[in-house]
């Protein structure tokens, strides 16, 4: 049987009971994603190799050409050839521009530029904001926070009257133990379900164990089968055993037809499982996708929509390069930058006209 063929319980006479309808859908829906997965992983490889010469010299030029901005708003405003208006309005948009570019970038060279025009000095905001950073992922951090959490929602238990104290203790017992109830419950779905596909396991050990081999040839082959069973095993991969069952002729079409009610219910509660860590799986690749070339991750669903992303994005940094160019040569020009601050608003502000100042 070939590697990528479709286990699917056949409709003949009678049509499909619910059971097996949805072991057909189970079936297929992780073909889909054992073809999917490899696909989107070869995506985001791509991806990363790419990024060093096709998309990282592009994102630095572009910043550089931001640089010159920055001092091109720092000469004319040193030349001291507008009124307050745009003179704040300049301070205000190189202090922004360079605080970007020296925290994010690594323009050092900006940080006297950044000075010049901030009350507070550059390397006490880097300071602040790496605090936060770490402060934010430390886990002590974390474990405070939901400790808070808790604190607050019970910190006046104990002024509450008795009966509602005595109310609240008997939700927490009723809780832990419907949640203890619950966990036995899914234990031993859990036993079943991995009991059922044990069955199926140690029918294949039997019949291909090689260890009783005395046939090399034969042996090498019984070797081969039986590391593919183990790998399936150990990956409670239950679709893969059967279809090993089915290859190697441990069960035919009629009996997989013929599964019991209850052998289906523990399969398909099996290769539910198995879609749901792959959904997992698909998703942690799709996200890892988005963040790096800003596709929203539930878009991510082919390598070649990945890459025609991947692609727009470059494009779109050459025509980002092309524009910024032309607002250099544009802004070297006093009276064309002054009609830029014109229109200009510092968030946060009203609009003010220059009669307002």
């Amino acid at each position: 049987m070939p590697e990528t063929a479709v286990l699917h319980i056949n409709e003949r006479k009678n049509v499909l009971n619910k059971r097996q309808k949805e072991f057909n859908q189970l079936s297929e829906k992780i073909e889909e994603l054992d073809r999917l997965i490899p696909e989107l992983e070869s995506a985001y490889d791509q991806m990363i190799q790419r990024i060093p010469t096709d998309l990282d010299p592009l994102v630095r030029e572009y910043q550089e050409f931001r640089v010159e901005i920055v001092h091109i708003m720092d000469r004319t405003y040193s030349a001291d050839l507008f009124r307050k208006i745009y003179q704040d309005k300049l301070a205000y948009l190189i202090t922004e521009s360079a605080y970007d570019l020296i925290a994010h970038y690594g323009f050092d060279d900006l940080k006297p530029v950044f000075n010049k025009y901030s009350a507070v000095d550059i390397e006490v905001l880097l300071a602040e904001e790496r605090a936060k950073s770490e402060k934010i992922t430390d886990p002590a951090f974390l474990i405070e926070s939901e400790a808070a959490k808790e604190t607050v929602q019970y910190e006046n238990f104990h002024d509450l009257p008795e009966e509602e104290q005595q109310r609240i203790k008997a939700e927490q017992r009723e809780e832990r133990l419907n949640k203890r109830i619950q966990e036995a419950k899914q234990l031993a779905e859990q036993q079943k379900t991995t009991k059922s596909v044990r069955t199926v396991y140690m029918d294949l050990v039997k019949a291909f164990h090689p260890d009783l081999e005395k046939d090399e040839t034969e042996k090498l082959r019984k070797t081969d089968i039986m590391q593919q069973v183990t790998q399936a095993y150990q990956e409670n991969n239950l679709l893969k055993l059967l279809k090993l069952q089915i290859e190697l002729d441990r069960i035919g079409q009629d009996e997989l037809e013929n599964l019991s009610k209850n052998q289906l219910n523990y399969y398909n509660k099996v290769l539910k499982q198995q879609v749901e860590e792959l959904e997992l799986v698909k998703e942690g690749i799709q996200k890892k996708i988005s963040a790096v070339c800003g596709l929203p991750f539930q878009h991510a669903n082919s390598l070649t929509t990945v890459i025609v992303k991947f692609n727009t994005n470059v494009n779109e940094m050459k025509a980002e390069i092309k524009n910024i160019r032309n607002v250099i040569k544009n802004w070297k020009v006093p009276s064309q930058l002054k009609a830029y601050l014109k229109t200009y608003q510092i968030p946060g502000q009203s609009f003010l006209e220059d009669d307002d100042y």
